[in-house]
């Protein structure tokens, strides 16, 4: 009698969580500063938005197609990018356009794989010996900063539901070994770097993760005298599926250009790092950094007899290695003291920021301006942020208290579900695996992190702060 009860309490729990997610949702639209803010107030939305339009009107990824007027731009491929969430975008633009329809559908098919990445979550818990699940499903789902993420022409979204699908089937492996879970994760993990070039590096770390794993059961087992090549050779299986998944867009960009690559991200992302560690780090206004970075560049271009041209085509096929290389040499003879404050204060940013910029500007509260003119000057620690407090208006002050508040108590269990694993020892290996996401994504962000980058490691935080009020002492057998 008392199961059914508590199953009944169960049941109307999640439906009362579901419509009050639906609310929500329905508010936040309601109330936003217009029809088209998930492209407005999304930053980056046109170059996931043009792809799709591309490829239902004309059949092909590009930024600017031949067809398009000249004042779009250049007519050029899409390669900077991955194909995924554009042909995500591309099914409510085959039906309805550009029209508020599909705005709506984007928002609708978006907050659908949030709720979905909150329930998946779920079946994280029990591999730590936790139950509450309603709790991780509904600090996921009403996180400020994957809510309003999920109203943005962004691809966060889908890149944490299948990140969320990756983690799972890891979990999954370390528990049964299974060959079958390997392939799963080799697909979900090609899928990923096909949502977005990020999840390339994950695709690398993967085998270095299922190593760590097999090594760690051998040290648990103490079996040290026999040695199975077999175990060892099937953590290469999820590399080779993954690839047979991403190699098609290998091969589309090589049709396209003659040359072989994934994306040409790479010269254009040390760039904004390298004035990002110049204003953060060494104390340029965001002008001059710009200037700086640029004069450099031009300066090694020139040097080495390359294409001065690729100084302003960093993202063009045949100038991203060059201008990558060329910078990295930049960025790594910065002084360390620049190094240093650049990385805390990208760091900070990244894991304490709350996402109130985003909220504000897609509800169309006043204020702005007054974020750029503070992304712009020069950095002061401290000062530069209290003087941001000073100025803004009420309402913004009153976003950023809410959303840094909900950061400051769920990093403060996060830290004490941490420790409460190490103690319990029994999730040590799961933490090692949430560890090395945790990392992989800190380290590869270098300079530019912010709450949007956050998006996809919000499921694995809200599990470790879930984590922090409880392990159940009666271990569940999953």
């Amino acid at each position: 009698m008392i199961s059914l009860k508590r199953y009944q309490m169960s049941r109307k729990s999640e439906w009362i969580m579901f419509f009050i997610f639906v609310a929500v949702n329905i508010i936040l639209f309601v109330f936003s500063v217009d029809t088209d803010a998930p492209l407005s107030v999304g930053a980056d939305a046109g170059q996931y938005l043009r792809p799709a339009r591309s490829l239902v009107d004309y059949g092909m990824f590009a930024m600017n197609p031949p067809e398009w007027t000249p004042e779009m731009g250049e007519a050029r491929p899409f390669t900077f990018g991955v194909p995924l969430y554009s042909i995500l975008l591309a099914v409510p633009y085959y039906f309805f356009g550009q029209a508020d329809l599909f705005y709506i559908m984007v928002i609708i098919i978006q907050c659908c794989l949030l709720y979905l990445t909150g329930w998946i979550s779920r079946s994280l818990l029990p591999f730590f010996n936790s139950n509450r699940t309603i709790l991780i499903h509904a600090l996921i789902v009403f996180n400020p900063n994957s809510l309003i993420t999920a109203h943005l022409i962004q691809s966060e979204t889908l890149f944490t539901f299948l990140l969320v699908v990756v983690l799972l089937y890891i979990f999954k492996y370390i528990k049964n070994n299974s060959t079958s879970n390997l392939m799963a994760i080799g697909l979900s993990v090609g899928l990923l770097a096909l949502t977005r070039p990020a999840g390339l590096y994950l695709v690398y770390m993967i085998p270095i993760i299922l190593l760590v794993i097999q090594v760690f059961n051998i040290l648990k087992s103490r079996n040290k005298i026999k040695f199975a090549y077999r175990p060892y050779f099937s953590i290469f299986i999820p590399l080779l599926v993954a690839f047979l998944v991403i190699s098609p867009w290998y091969v589309r960009n090589y049709v396209n250009t003659g040359e072989y690559f994934f994306t040409t991200t790479s010269g254009y992302f040390l760039f904004d790092n390298h004035i990002q560690l110049l204003q953060k780090g060494s104390g340029y206004t965001n002008n001059d950094a710009v200037n700086k970075a640029r004069s450099q560049l031009l300066t090694s271009l020139q040097d080495t007899g390359k294409d001065t041209s690729c100084v302003n085509r960093l993202r063009d096929f045949k100038c991203h290695k060059l201008t990558f290389n060329l910078l990295l040499s930049h960025v790594v003879n910065q002084p360390l003291e620049a190094h240093t404050k650049a990385l805390l204060y990208s760091w900070a940013t990244l894991y304490f920021t709350g996402g109130a910029s985003n909220i504000r500007n897609y509800l169309g509260f006043s204020g702005n301006s007054l974020i750029v003119a503070y992304q712009n000057e020069k950095f002061d620690g401290i000062n530069s942020i209290l003087k941001l407090f000073n100025n803004a208006e009420t309402s913004y002050i009153v976003l950023l208290f809410i959303t840094m508040l909900f950061v400051f108590v769920v990093r403060t269990m996060a830290f004490i579900g941490i420790y409460r694993i190490i103690k319990d020892k029994e999730g040590i290996l799961y933490l090692i695996v949430l560890f090395s996401v945790l990392l992989l994504f800190t380290a590869m962000y270098l300079y530019l992190g912010q709450s949007r980058f956050r998006v996809p490691l919000e499921p694995i935080l809200m599990l470790l702060a879930v984590l922090g009020l409880s392990i159940d002492k009666n271990k569940n057998k999953h």
